[in-house]
């Protein structure tokens, strides 16, 4: 047989080499038509040949289950990816959250006054507390009066 760059099919083109994926001869080289469509079986017409012999039982059981983990593998590269892009996403909200609250934090330090004036977190708490106070009272007025 002549080498297989110079070898030519039944539609007189040069035949292609490839490499065969099926269960039955994971590996195996083989020559066959340049329109041959390994997704839908189709040909351009019925040159196929084997480059190399047939494997033993052993070969294809060890390939088969290293082609499956490289499957295996390569979804869980995907699934990683896939987290990873969602927990870029995540950290780039969770900045500008904290962007936010860092801004807000400071025009409540305007409204109240820096430390300086005699205003800070102790005021601020003291303001709270008197809110909480009228809430209830007016909670308690409006109860008896209604209720």
């Amino acid at each position: 047989m002549a080498p297989w760059n110079e070898v030519k099919c039944g539609c007189g083109f040069p035949v292609a080499k490839r490499t065969a994926w099926a269960h039955e001869n994971p590996g195996r080289k083989f020559i066959a038509c340049k329109f041959y469509n390994p997704e839908t079986g189709q040909r351009g017409c019925n040159k196929f040949d084997w480059l190399d012999e047939d494997i033993v039982e052993w070969q294809r059981d060890v390939t088969n289950v290293l082609v499956a983990e490289k499957h295996r593998l390569s979804t869980d590269l995907a699934i990683l990816r896939n987290r990873f892009a969602c927990i870029e996403q995540e950290k780039i909200r969770l900045v500008e959250e904290v962007d936010r609250l860092r801004k807000n934090k400071g025009m409540m330090m305007g409204v109240l006054g820096s430390e300086k004036d005699g205003l800070g977190q102790n005021q601020l708490m003291g303001m709270i507390c008197v809110c909480e106070i009228v809430s209830v009272l007016f909670s308690f007025t409006v109860i008896k009066l209604f209720g």
